[in-house]
């Protein structure tokens, strides 16, 4: 098959595959998002115009982006910048400063640092990732935003349940690798090149890994959040319903965020039904505002 021949088939599986995640699904969708911003209220108190209502200390941007990166607030770390679906998975969490919290995959750090914010960097926060370069980066962001993690280490998700205290943490933050399609801006050419369906089954491997890895490092009763930028029902719905099999006793809590692309979760994939009930899973379509996404926060039950 020819080059051109190959980037159109798989553009079309792309195609096909939103469209059966998600309901009149339209590729200008997939585009360049309104920005949004954080205050970082471990060094500001600001306050800007647009508010995002269900966030906290969070707000829209409509001006230009360099305006941001080239200012003295982004440059001090007084506001840092994300996507506005990356403040739901701290949010979901709901972290307390007597917490000991663990994020599993947690560089380039812009979560770590709103949990640390939220909890005015009192509670124990353990932050891991498995890239040292992506770890060095980390450290130098939390330099700059004034966040002091309780420990810093450099684990893959196979080893990191021996590394790590079984048990041991309140709750844990599983911002999963995975294939990004939330992200992904079909206007640029090369928007699909190093998308595909066996790197979606590759993910989904080490997703089921990490988050049955989360669950043994979590204590009874504590709390494990979820949560990946794709659409990819295999990366979603598929490893929830995994863990959910595996461990009998989990409990799917309601993720009640009332978001304007919110979309129901899916029953089934490729003709096969997932075994439990995932309705309590926040699932959204990509949007002009928040790229898609998906949440899950679920309890370990005390014994």
């Amino acid at each position: 098959m020819a080059k051109d021949d190959k980037v159109l088939h798989k553009r079309k599986v792309f195609l096909e595959r939103a469209r059966l995640a998600v309901p009149k699904f339209r590729v200008d969708m997939l585009r360049d998002r309104r920005q949004s911003i954080r205050v970082n209220t471990l060094k500001s108190d600001a306050a800007f115009a647009n508010a995002i209502e269900w966030a906290p200390s969070c707000y829209w941007y409509d001006g230009d982006k360099s305006e941001l990166t080239h200012g003295e607030d982004f440059k001090e770390g007084r506001i840092y910048i994300q996507n506005a679906a990356s403040f739901i998975p701290p949010i979901v969490l709901n972290p307390k400063v007597s917490d000991r919290i663990l994020d599993v995959c947690a560089a380039p750090g812009g979560k770590a640092s709103h949990i640390a914010a939220i909890t005015s960097n009192k509670a124990e926060l353990w932050v891991n990732d498995n890239s040292r370069a992506r770890l060095n980066r980390m450290v130098h962001n939390f330099s700059t935003l004034g966040v002091k993690p309780h420990n810093t280490t450099l684990f893959a998700i196979d080893s990191l349940r021996h590394q790590l205290p079984r048990e041991h943490f309140d709750k844990i933050l599983l911002d999963a690798p995975c294939s990004g399609e939330g992200m992904i801006d079909l206007n640029d050419p090369k928007a699909l090149d190093h998308w595909s369906v066996a790197q979606i089954k590759r993910l989904q491997r080490i997703q089921k890994k990490a988050i049955a890895t989360a669950w043994d490092l979590l204590r009874p009763g504590g709390i494990l959040v979820y949560s990946t930028c794709t659409m990819a029902p295999e990366e979603n719905e598929a490893v929830v319903d995994y863990l959910l099999r595996k461990q009998e006793t989990a409990q799917l809590l309601p993720v009640g965020l009332t978001l304007p692309n919110r979309i129901p979760v899916l029953k089934s994939w490729n003709n096969k039904s997932y075994t439990h009930d995932l309705k309590n899973c926040l699932r959204l379509a990509p949007s002009q505002d928040i790229e898609a996404f998906f949440v899950a926060l679920i309890r370990k039950p005390k014994v």
